[in-house]
């Protein structure tokens, strides 16, 4: 599993509760508890949900997704896990607005539009699909007043490691991996969005192959440790 004191892709300054460097030191150690959470969701979803293939038959839902969140941002937010109750924006570090997520009365169906989908389609989706669908819907409904991308993360790594039927190897995950490559990652973001306000479905294509990508680099370095 990852590498658990990974500084760099942790840092925000938005919190409720505290900021500077002690908030970042409580990121840190709510990553590594989201680590665990992710590994002990994977042993239990394994144990009862194996299919013939060795992948899980079951996807993940909005408990784990609230438990993720609520993981990642303890003793940071008032309210860790549960939704938000304003309306938020995503800007860039220069303040310009990249993304207007849904109001906060949407939230419910769109993310009931996003498990359903989930389900339905988990079995005839690849790993990498799954993954990459997970990380632009979170991302794009931002139902949790902060801490969105932390959450999608994880969520995507879980399904990750579902859809392939273990704990995946690697001391430098695809976690760590999307923040190594933080623009492709936006772009593939918003290739996404684009597609998807233009009325059609959204284009998954580059986030896809970026995942596909990044899988294979944390395959290669369990490699290269060995």
């Amino acid at each position: 599993m990852p590498g658990l004191f990974v500084w760099w892709h942790m840092i925000e300054d938005n919190w409720d509760l505290i900021q500077g460097d002690g908030a970042h030191a409580i990121e840190v150690l709510n990553y590594s508890n989201q680590v665990n959470v992710i590994e002990a969701l994977v042993h239990l979803f394994m144990h009862h949900n194996r299919g013939p293939d060795g992948s899980c038959t079951h996807s993940p839902g909005a408990m784990i997704l609230c438990e993720f969140h609520r993981t990642g941002t303890l003793f940071l937010l008032n309210r860790p896990g549960q939704f938000r109750e304003g309306e938020v924006v995503v800007r860039r570090g220069d303040g310009t607005v990249i993304h207007t997520p849904p109001t906060k009365e949407e939230i419910g169906a769109h993310l009931d539009t996003f498990f359903a989908t989930l389900a339905k389609e988990w079995a005839e989706r690849s790993a990498q699909e799954i993954a990459a669908f997970c990380l632009w819907m979170i991302n794009w409904v931002h139902p949790f007043k902060n801490g969105n991308g932390r959450t999608a993360r994880a969520f995507a790594y879980a399904c990750l490691s579902l859809k392939l039927g273990f704990v995946l190897p690697g001391t430098t995950t695809v976690i760590d991996l999307i923040m190594q490559n933080r623009e492709q990652y936006q772009a593939a973001l918003k290739a996404a969005d684009l597609a998807f306000e233009a009325g059609n479905a959204p284009n998954l294509g580059p986030m896809i192959d970026f995942v596909d990508g990044l899988l294979a680099q944390q395959f290669a370095s369990v490699m290269s440790a060995s």
